[in-house]
């Protein structure tokens, strides 16, 4: 299994942060390869909720059902695929730096199908993807834009 974590230190409380990591439908706005976010039950969000991304990487279109298998407000958010081109579990953690927050995300996966063939360099695209998404994230959230 493939592993990277990505810390970033972001001048807005761990509400903010919590608050967009977990509003779906504003996801495309700071993540390029998604585009478009579905939570798919009624029920609040919370532990066992299930969210299907459709997404975009490497010029092929995919759909990826998650499971949140963490939801700690304001301090974890964690969540791993049951389907689709890429088995990943992504773990947020938010820890409070005064009025700013420390957002450290690890993400540990394995390629599937058409992606497997190139698992290599997937590893090293997907990390730069994760890392410019994340980078996206904190710019829109200083700029008060989330």
């Amino acid at each position: 299994m493939n592993e990277f974590q990505i810390e970033l230190d972001i001048e807005c409380p761990v509400e903010a942060v919590f608050a967009a990591l977990v509003n779906f439908e504003r996801i495309p706005d700071w993540n390029s390869s998604v585009v478009e976010v579905k939570i798919a039950n009624d029920a609040p969000l919370g532990v066992g909720s299930k969210v299907v991304y459709l997404g975009k990487f490497l010029g092929r279109t995919f759909k990826s059902e998650a499971e949140v298998t963490e939801f700690v407000p304001s301090t974890r958010y964690s969540s791993t695929t049951v389907s689709g081109p890429f088995q990943l579990e992504v773990t947020n953690a938010l820890e409070p730096l005064g009025a700013a927050t420390r957002l450290t995300s690890d993400f540990r996966g394995e390629s599937r199908g058409f992606f497997k063939l190139a698992e290599p360099v997937m590893v090293r695209l997907t990390k730069n993807l994760f890392q410019s998404s994340m980078d996206n994230l904190k710019a829109l959230l200083q700029a008060d834009e989330l």
